[in-house]
């Protein structure tokens, strides 16, 4: 009896402890998601002002440059609300984009033409579309959000002399992987601050597209950290869009009064 008994326990030990076994595909995942959790932990600020200055580049090497306003703020619900606005030239003036960060990653874009007179809400479908000539579509624009996308750690690279984790975004699910214009991206998060230094995105055929590279990082508050210039170029294409960092203020006391499709259609200063 005793035998029999002592055979039961190891049994039952056995399946506890194969219970407990993660796969490691799974562990990927899971660590994938940890990293970018901690990511917007570590980097989110109340709110922010940015001053820009966006040169596009077309494949002849030619820039035109544009000046660019953007706010950031950030919710008691953790959840964002961005609004960029084009300040010169004449052309562009005033023309906007409107961002609402949605829990469950379904965000809401309005995109402001002052010709039209009135703000028109971005299809689902349309935000992989790009964003008045630049090499970002208006998903690029987005907040990562989390639930959008699965992650999973492939790997380690250096870049820039930097340790950094690769990691591996798809959507999780059909309706974000039918809407989005790419069929994955790479990221590099680098492991000491935590900070995404480059993007690769890629086309429906899994073909290489764009590649985002932040430079000039700057910690501008305590475990916050920017990047004072920021590229994305189009491989494919051959053209790229460079943003620049002319002047950041961060928790200045903007209001939520500000991000509406009212204010949208106001104008700046």
């Amino acid at each position: 009896m005793r035998r029999i008994a002592r055979r039961s326990m190891l049994v039952g030990l056995a399946a506890v402890a194969a219970s407990l076994v993660v796969p490691p595909g799974d562990a990927l995942a899971q660590s994938g998601m940890a990293i970018m959790k901690k990511q917007r932990d570590l980097h989110r600020a109340k709110d922010e002002e940015e001053r820009q200055t966006q040169k596009i580049v077309n494949k002849a090497g030619n820039a035109k440059e544009r000046k660019v306003v953007r706010y950031n703020l950030s919710g008691g619900d953790d959840l964002n609300k961005i609004l960029i606005r084009f300040l010169a030239p004449r052309d562009v003036e005033n023309t906007g984009l409107l961002t609402w960060e949605a829990k469950d990653g379904d965000d809401t874009q309005w995109l402001y033409l002052p010709a039209s007179g009135k703000p028109k809400r971005i299809a689902a479908g349309g935000k992989k579309n790009r964003f008045m000539g630049t090499d970002f579509t208006f998903e690029d624009l987005r907040p990562e959000n989390l639930a959008a996308n699965k992650y999973n750690v492939t790997g380690s690279e250096a870049v820039d002399g930097q340790d950094c984790w690769v990691i591996e975004a798809t959507p999780s699910s059909d309706k974000y992987a039918t809407d989005s214009g790419y069929s994955k991206r790479k990221l590099w998060v680098r492991k000491d601050n935590h900070y995404t230094v480059k993007k690769e995105y890629f086309d429906k055929n899994n073909q290489l597209l764009k590649v985002e590279t932040h430079r000039k990082l700057v910690n501008v508050k305590g475990s916050v950290w920017r990047a004072d210039e920021i590229e994305m170029h189009d491989v494919q294409g051959g053209t790229k869009t460079i943003t620049l960092v002319e002047k950041r203020t961060l928790e200045k006391g903007l209001k939520d009064s500000a991000f509406t499709e009212a204010e949208l259609t106001r104008g700046g200063s």
